[in-house]
């Protein structure tokens, strides 16, 4: 798009070695039987949103190229608005999965900057099984509504790749500002994520800064450094620091850290990991690989976290047959908005891990947090 205008489109794809400029608006059509379904990917095995084989495509797309950049000061408008009603009525056409706004599958060397992401039917932005991904100062604006109005909204899904830094940017959403995946089918038929750095971010309204929970593949060596939660009101099961395990998807979840992260607001725990994770009544797991394979967490480092006005400590939720291991808690500090209310960090199932300094273990649950060492 140029010169300002805006330019409705129906989903298109881009070749190797390709810049898409975007200077005016470029604008879905508000026509799902213009989005061409496409099978679900095949870490997933069916579609994300509506469970099935098939999805929509999505509206700006790459797939199995090199070279990647899209920028521009413009904006990439997915028109949300009419896509949201077909979950919450269950009225897709033929049961498909709404459409991500921008999907880079499969690529090596992709650059997205400058531009604003905006009101996604689904997902906003999913870089998967992609090597070599640089996201910088650009914006996400997609909404977060009461009762499932417009579901699903996730900033940024950063899902089996390698390699990628996501900093100096806006993101404001109605779920996950940024989650880190692996696909859900075990049995190496989901690639790991590693090496994901999201750093000097400005997050609005969200859910904060996620690990899964869709693990299947291996998540590891992520950080998250310096992001500024802003956001002063909403209504949102917002967290801060959130890993979400579910009880089939297995994997591990390892070298895992948030460091230097200010949020002004969190509507939920402060600090959440999370077995079970919209798993039903199945809050058990196996260790072997069937269909309620267990979850790996280890190494996990919270550092210098404040969260200003919070609602609740949080919990460190381990499934019972795969406890977490290796925390290390140091320099956190969370105000809770309720005066007189000391914020409290329970445990359930963590073999081990440290808490540095008297005042900060005063936090933790004395009783459900006695393997969690204290450090001078």
């Amino acid at each position: 798009g140029g010169g300002g205008g805006v330019y409705q489109t129906a989903p298109f794809t881009l070749g190797p070695h390709t810049t898409l400029t975007v200077q005016g608006t470029i604008r879905g059509v508000s026509d799902q039987y213009k989005f061409p379904a496409i099978q679900a990917l095949p870490s997933y095995g069916r579609d994300a949103d509506m469970r099935g084989k098939r999805r929509r495509q999505a509206l700006v797309s790459a797939k199995h190229v090199n070279n990647i950049t899209i920028r521009g000061d413009g904006v990439i408008d997915g028109a949300g608005w009419y896509w949201y009603p077909f979950f919450k009525n269950f009225s897709a056409a033929h049961n498909i999965g709404r459409p991500h706004l921008v999907e880079i599958e499969n690529c090596t060397g992709v650059e997205i900057s400058g531009v604003t992401l905006r009101d996604p039917a689904f997902w906003t932005l999913h870089p998967v099984y992609c090597t070599d991904v640089h996201i910088h100062h650009m914006t996400i604006d997609a909404p977060m509504c009461r009762n499932y109005r417009c579901p699903n909204t996730d900033g940024i899904d950063i899902d089996s790749c390698q390699n990628v830094l996501v900093e100096h940017s806006t993101i404001e959403c109605g779920d996950d500002h940024v989650t880190i995946l692996a696909g859900k089918l075990r049995n190496n038929r989901a690639p790991p994520t590693r090496n994901v750095t999201v750093r000097h971010n400005i997050l609005g309204r969200g859910m904060g800064l996620a690990i899964g929970s869709s693990t299947a593949g291996g998540v590891s060596d992520v950080l998250y450094y310096n992001n500024t939660m802003t956001q002063i009101s909403g209504f949102g099961n917002g967290q801060g620091a959130h890993i979400k395990m579910r009880t089939r998807f297995g994997g591990y979840v390892k070298n895992i850290s948030w460091i230097d992260n200010v949020f002004h607001y969190v509507s939920g725990p402060a600090i959440y990991v999370e077995s079970g994770y919209q798993s039903g009544w199945k809050r058990t797991c196996t260790n072997s690989s069937g269909d309620l394979s267990c979850t790996e967490v280890d190494n996990i480092t919270i550092k210098n976290m404040v969260v200003h006005s919070g609602s609740d400590g949080g919990s460190i939720n381990c499934f019972d047959n795969a406890p977490c291991t290796n925390f290390h808690f140091e320099n956190i500090k969370i105000h809770n908005k309720r005066k007189n209310h000391k914020p409290i960090i329970a445990c359930k199932n963590v073999a081990s891990g440290t808490v540095v300094g008297g005042a900060l273990r005063e936090m933790f649950d004395e009783q459900s947090c006695t393997s969690l060492e204290t450090l001078p």
